[in-house]
């Protein structure tokens, strides 16, 4: 256990109640750094998962869509069915 009364302490609370109401740790708003070294490998569920990705990527690349582009076409079709819709009640 640390010393209570070092304000670096995980025991020391104080931080929790400076100016008489609760308030951030600043070592929370610091940046993370990654540790030196190299990147730690990455999982084989990772890494198929990874693979499964650039395969829809490639897939959607080939019908010369990005996911953007699904988006807006899919919006456009829906617009498309609601215009139908009004279109074909109205006229009766």
């Amino acid at each position: 256990m640390g010393d209570p009364n070092d304000p670096n302490s995980p025991d020391n609370v104080s931080w929790n109640w400076t100016f008489g109401g609760l308030s951030g740790r600043p070592s929370q708003f610091r940046p993370r750094v990654p540790p030196p070294g190299p990147p730690p490998k990455r999982s084989k569920a990772q890494r198929q998962q990874a693979k499964r990705a650039e395969a829809r990527a490639e897939r959607l690349h080939l019908a010369g869509l990005t996911n953007g582009g699904v988006i807006i076409m899919g919006v456009v079709l829906g617009v498309a069915v609601v215009v139908l819709v009004v279109i074909l009640v109205s006229h009766h």
